[in-house]
């Protein structure tokens, strides 16, 4: 192991080949762990982790080589790479990281006038008791996403819509960082907050909030975040590139095994990474959650291997995308089908772990045209497949 030295070491290391960021969340577990494991070092390739503080400095550092990869959100790289909310930037999306782990959750003193209208559980997950407290109010409640262009961000204003809350006139919708989440919710700062875990459970445990739906309840089983590349950097270390997936993918393999749970809370629960006890932290690892008035469906929590999780899904770039385009943040829905092809490439991702690349012969859009499909998004006539964004769409 490294003894917790990986984020204090810096640039002027001479025997770094590759700097990677990440933001102190459960899904940095894989890149923490390749650290921390010496599956970096296995695999013939010598990284420095460099914790960041937002999503931003990711987006910023990565863009411009300072870091030459990062844990990132899925919907980074094709923002970036459209020039959405940044500079154009590309950025390679090679391999998934994770997939779940979100959820809504909403103060106590919402959460209480909610249930005063609440029929059922129901109504409290689906945002039926969300819309009728919106009436008896008379100030606009405030609900917080990790960034704007986010899973997050996309899930909390899906969820709303449905419930007939029109998310940019019944509500107000700002930015604030996963790890200030609570304290924003504790000083009534905001109501609500949609964001990965352990802030989730972490606000029921400590009582200051109570969570809704998870985001497996809006949108089924879909991607979460990705190791994002320079992608000048890739075409040009294509053998450092490929180191970096196989150590990820190994790491993935060992976060997801329950006989190594007690040694990964003990790492990631130091300072240099999460800085949360392993009590709090272990919400995010296992079945177990607070005592509460919400259970967590099975399917909802986080995983990290396996092909079905870890080869990129040009189906959820096409739909993170469709969501860019529905809520005004993609100007025009032309000619993307090349660009996601060539940001979520899942070449390296077969090359590094001796895969077969999925030859379909059949378009991502189906049966619809690329314009067509993207109307029936913004129209909200098209959604994921129950099953999961694998099984492609439904047409409503």
């Amino acid at each position: 192991m490294s003894q917790f030295n990986s984020v204090t070491e810096t640039m002027s290391n001479t025997h770094v080949d590759v700097t990677l960021g990440f933001i102190p969340l459960i899904d940095s577990a894989p890149f923490i762990i390749a650290k921390e494991k010496g599956f970096f070092e296995k695999h013939g390739v010598r990284v420095v982790l460099s914790k960041e503080a937002s999503w931003a400095s990711i987006r910023d550092k990565v863009s411009f080589n300072l870091l030459q990869g990062a844990h990132m959100l899925a919907s980074m790289p094709l923002a970036s790479g459209l020039g959405i909310g940044s500079s154009k930037a590309k950025i390679q999306a090679s391999f998934t990281v994770s997939q779940n782990g979100n959820g809504i959750t909403v103060s106590n003193s919402l959460y209480q006038l909610m249930s005063h209208s609440a029929m059922s559980l129901q109504d409290m997950r689906e945002g039926d008791a969300l819309k009728s407290a919106i009436r008896k109010l008379n100030r606009t409640l405030k609900f917080a996403m990790v960034y704007p262009y986010s899973s997050h961000h996309y899930q909390l204003r899906d969820w709303l819509n449905r419930a007939g809350i029109n998310p940019d006139k019944d509500v107000q919708l700002i930015v604030v960082p996963p790890t200030k989440m609570m304290d924003y919710l504790k000083s009534e700062e905001i109501d609500g907050y949609c964001v990965g875990e352990p802030w989730n459970s972490l606000a029921m445990e400590q009582g200051i909030g109570h969570m809704l739906v998870t985001g497996y309840e809006i949108w089924g089983n879909t991607p979460e975040k990705v190791l994002g590349v320079n992608e000048l950097w890739a075409s040009q270390n294509e053998e450092l590139h490929i180191a970096l997936i196989r150590a990820i993918h190994e790491a993935c393999e060992w976060v997801d095994d329950s006989n190594n749970i007690e040694e990964l809370l003990s790492i990631l629960s130091h300072p240099d990474y999460l800085n949360c006890s392993v009590e709090q932290l272990r919400y995010g690892f296992s079945a177990i959650k607070p005592s509460g008035q919400f259970d967590w469906p099975m399917e909802a929590y986080q995983t990290f291997s396996g092909d079905c999780v870890n080869r990129p899904n040009t189906n959820y770039a096409l739909w993170l995308l469709g969501q860019m385009y529905r809520w005004q943040q993609l100007p025009n829905s032309s000619n993307l089908i090349e660009f996601i092809n060539s940001t979520f490439n899942e070449t390296f991702y077969c090359k590094a772990l001796g895969k077969e690349e999925y030859l379909s012969t059949s378009p991502l859009t189906g049966s619809l045209t690329e314009h067509d499909w993207f109307e029936k998004v913004l129209q909200d006539k098209i959604r994921i497949h129950p099953e999961g964004v694998k099984s492609g769409f439904i047409e409503l």
